[in-house]
């Protein structure tokens, strides 16, 4: 991508639908932005979870413990199938006694489905925050001062920084997410603020390990496979959950040979997610991974990926494309041993 976006037909179709971002608005975005940056993301959605059995509902259906969601923090966690495969993973936030899933709107489309499917045998609701939540994310060099000027204190990460109708959620020390009320966001938008295109947060999220997932790998993954267990998105102590028995076996039992990447590449290449990935083995090439998140500014590709566990800075590593660029390995910020 480069400094200004051109709006293909999906994206101004999603545009059309958020009535707090206008195509043009998000057409003057841009990836040049230096320092610190607040960037609409429209891809992220939430969905509002109600009613007297909300959080015991969530309990049963997902990774994270809900006895530990209080008013100032947040709860990073995914939503398996039976066989532990993942259908979404998500940020979860407390509105009173209202719960607000944070999440990409492929993966959060794909829990709403089945926690609405068997939601109707306990007191729970589900909506969707479309119309009422606006999200965005703020990242960059020195952005303390930044959210200073929006009115928030700092919040560690994992923490929760609240206003009236807006919270802002710490991913990391210099990488938050944003809910406000889409009055508040229209507002926003008028204001004169380092506003900067999705890629730029995208970049950032991938540089610290974090990941999402769109509808090609809906159902590609067990939880470790995206490094979920070094983000405490995971708990091995709360008790049962669906995907649960497969989870736990492959912490206590091992199993689990894959985890997820940062790689670089210099390409003005954008590979999709599920692209795959190959290493070199003598003078051939085999296929040993798949793309889950990438985001390239100025020909420099970012990617998130899945590999085998036991991949090192010495693997020769390429995209599968025409190009096939060269990929570097980076290190992790965090141990998933």
């Amino acid at each position: 991508m480069i400094a200004t976006f051109m709006v293909s037909a999906a994206t101004h179709y999603l545009i059309m639908q958020t009535s707090w971002l206008t195509a043009e608005q998000y057409a003057q975005l841009s990836t040049q932005v230096q320092g610190a940056f607040i960037a609409p993301l429209p891809a992220f959605e939430t969905l509002l979870v109600s009613g007297a059995d909300n959080r015991k509902y969530l309990q049963g259906q997902t990774t994270c413990d809900l006895d530990l969601l209080g008013t100032d923090n947040f709860l990073r966690g995914a939503h398996c199938d039976a066989k532990g495969k993942m259908w979404s993973q998500f940020h979860l936030v407390s509105d009173g006694e209202q719960l607000v899933v944070l999440a990409f709107r492929d993966e959060l489309n794909a829990s709403a489905a089945q926690w609405k499917k068997f939601g109707v045998f306990s007191k729970v609701s589900f909506e969707s925050g479309q119309q009422r939540y606006a999200v965005f994310g703020i990242g960059g060099s020195n952005c303390a001062q930044l959210i200073s000027q929006l009115g928030f204190s700092l919040p560690a990460p994992g923490a929760v920084s609240r206003q009236p109708h807006a919270m802002l959620l710490g991913l990391a020390s210099d990488h938050f997410m944003l809910l406000m009320a889409q009055a508040d966001a229209q507002q926003l938008m008028q204001q004169k603020l380092p506003f900067a295109a999705p890629t730029l947060w995208l970049a950032q999220h991938i540089q610290h390990g974090f990941s999402y997932l769109e509808q090609t790998l809906i159902g590609a993954f067990v939880p470790q496979m995206l490094n979920l267990q070094a983000l405490d998105a995971i708990s091995f102590t709360k008790g049962c959950y669906i995907g649960q028995e497969t989870v736990a076996r492959l912490k206590y039992r091992g199993g689990n040979k894959r985890a997820a990447y940062i790689l670089t590449a210099q390409t003005d290449e954008l590979p999709a997610a599920g692209t795959d990935i190959e290493v070199q083995l003598g003078e051939n090439w085999r296929r040993s991974g798949q793309v889950v998140n990438a985001a390239n500014i100025n020909n420099h590709l970012w990617l998130i990926a899945v590999l085998p566990n036991d991949t090192t800075p010495a693997d020769s590593l390429r995209l599968s494309s025409d190009s096939a660029p060269a990929l570097s390995l980076l290190p992790l910020p965090y141990s998933i041993n």
